[in-house]
């Protein structure tokens, strides 16, 4: 997906080259326009495809959500401290994150592969959701705004709502915004011990970098 703004400005280099060369080299530059053309027609495509397949994933997501929210209404006599167990597509679901600022809200899906992430946020490291500790996600910078893609335009200060399976939020304030090394490990430890906090981790930077947004529970 990061491909598409590259074979653009091939293709308008090949433009440019193309009409300020003479007739008899101009047989050879069709041929590679003809290449290109091909080429950023497919790359389009998978484009396309893609996109259409997040927003058939962001659906689903929604109803997930919604059943799950069924679930939490039905809760027996009432119960606060009764846990729920749900599913998205064989993943346990361990709660879910909401950031109103950039209107999105997923399941955190128990672990984190190559699958999973494709289809939500999913949990990096750490104990229960709001439980005391260092709750870290990870979730995939998509060009369109899904999963994480939309982190970038976060703030100190913003917040972030997790809640469990038994129903409970909690509200976090977004308290540091930093990029760091893929390898650098530091992340999943807590910044102040005996606290509730949250770790959001996505790629930046072409994957190069990590964008790290930290939280911590709002004491009211």
């Amino acid at each position: 997906m990061k491909k598409e703004g590259k074979y653009g400005k091939i293709l308008l280099l090949l433009f440019l080259i193309y009409f300020k060369k003479g007739k008899k080299k101009k047989k050879v530059y069709d041929v590679l326009l003809v290449i290109f053309i091909i080429a950023a027609i497919i790359v389009g495509t998978l484009i396309v495809i893609k996109y259409g397949k997040n927003r058939i994933n962001e659906n689903e997501i929604a109803a997930s959500l919604e059943e799950l929210n069924q679930k939490f209404a039905n809760l027996s006599g009432g119960n606060q401290e009764e846990t729920i167990d749900q599913y998205y597509k064989d993943y346990h679901i361990e709660g879910i994150i909401e950031i109103p600022k950039i209107e999105i809200k997923y399941p955190i899906l128990e672990t984190t592969n190559d699958d999973s992430m494709k289809i939500s946020i999913t949990k990096f490291f750490g104990p229960n959701v709001n439980d005391i500790g260092n709750f870290t996600m990870a979730g995939h910078n998509n060009r369109d705004g899904t999963m994480f893609g939309k982190t970038k335009r976060l703030e100190i200060g913003d917040i972030i709502k997790m809640t469990d399976l038994k129903n409970h939020t909690v509200d976090y304030e977004i308290f540091k915004i930093y990029s760091t090394d893929p390898n650098d490990v530091s992340i999943v430890e807590s910044v102040k011990e005996g606290t509730r906090e949250i770790t959001l981790i996505t790629c930046t930077n072409g994957h190069r970098n990590r964008l790290i947004t930290k939280a911590r529970e709002i004491i009211k």
